[in-house]
């Protein structure tokens, strides 16, 4: 077995195609770059479907990446130009629900399309997942432009949204795009123990659901870049459900979840205050350096060096008065930690 075989997550990708879809798609993003910069008179709409193509041809190369088996954190630096690309697009729109839509009516982020309603979980999906929580707001703008048209009709979608934001849109419990996506707007409304078995039944008939959009077969007969069931992931982290039922299925980003989980983990043990290290009069000093007497957090009555096996004497405690007192450490002469890890 070759290394790439090794590291790529999904069987439908070897080395050659990934060569040459990376090289496609790269390519289909300089012409478009190229087309835009040069002064050739362009046909109406032409601007805006090149933007687009950029857009998507970001997205998918991202993706492509994924599937090849790139680190997560090399994937983490590549979506801030995703999500540029798509605001680039998004500033030069015009509504579609205008009284002059451009040609591209359908090159929209229109939740009521399927396609865009992919795109949409997609990016919301990989910002959450890859650790930039600051593009949410922006891939939700972007939704917003045609808000009477998109918020408040989707049950999951406003789900999400909350989840990721904290603000509550008002929606009725039916799904825009009901297949594939019931079960897992189900799983956001019901209990923890009915979760799992409703993301799994998601995962299952995510693929065949999918076969409206443009890339569902593109690993038979088009430029397959992978196919990933981003929403179940989203969920599944936002709503910390246990994924072992459903983890090993193909499309299933299980690495991104871990990532998302792992990095989820760091961050609340990073906020939760340790204790510090800290003897009673009598015991012996684990660390030379300097110990004090807390009179109130951050504010010592009391400081004195000890060296390592020294016996902690009594202390002037926060009365005021000397006696058996608790000494901690405040910073130790071998430069180690003054909390307990």
């Amino acid at each position: 077995m070759t290394e790439f075989s090794k590291s790529r997550r999904q069987k439908f990708l070897d080395k050659n195609k990934c060569e040459s879809y990376e090289y496609r798609f790269k390519k289909a993003i300089q012409s478009s770059l190229d087309a835009l910069s040069s002064n050739e008179p362009m046909a109406n709409g032409a601007h805006s479907r090149f933007r687009w193509r950029i857009a998507c041809n970001e997205l998918e190369l991202l993706l492509l990446h994924y599937t090849a088996g790139q680190p997560i954190e090399e994937l983490k630096a590549q979506l801030p130009d995703v999500i540029e690309r798509f605001d680039v697009y998004i500033q030069h729109e015009v509504s579609p629900r205008s009284k002059n839509p451009p040609e591209n009516v359908a090159d929209t982020l229109e939740i009521t399309q399927l396609d865009a309603y992919v795109y949409v979980f997609w990016l919301l999906a990989l910002s959450r997942l890859l650790g930039h929580p600051e593009f949410i707001p922006t891939v939700i703008g972007w939704v917003d432009k045609t808000h009477k048209y998109n918020r408040g009709r989707d049950g999951l979608f406003e789900n999400v949204v909350q989840a990721l934001t904290g603000t509550h849109v008002e929606a009725p419990r039916v799904v825009l795009h009901a297949v594939p996506y019931r079960p897992l707007a189900s799983a956001t409304v019901r209990t923890p123990e009915e979760r799992p078995a409703l993301v799994k039944e998601f995962v299952d008939g995510w693929y065949k659901g999918m076969k409206p959009t443009y890339w569902h077969g593109a690993h038979t007969d088009g430029l397959y870049f992978g196919y990933w069931c981003l929403e179940a992931a989203l969920v599944t982290v936002l709503w910390d459900i246990d994924d072992s039922s459903y983890r090993d299925n193909l499309v299933y980003p299980k690495d991104l979840v871990d990532y998302a989980r792992q990095q989820q983990a760091t961050a609340r043990s990073a906020d939760t205050p340790k204790p510090h290290i800290s003897r009673k009069t009598g015991e012996r000093c684990p660390h030379t350096g300097r110990w004090g007497v807390l009179e109130s957090p951050g504010a010592f009555v009391q400081e004195r060096m000890f060296r390592e096996g020294d016996t902690f004497p009594d202390g002037i405690g926060r009365d005021g008065r000397e006696g058996p007192v608790t000494w901690i450490v405040m910073g130790r002469e071998d430069g180690g930690p003054t909390r307990i890890e």
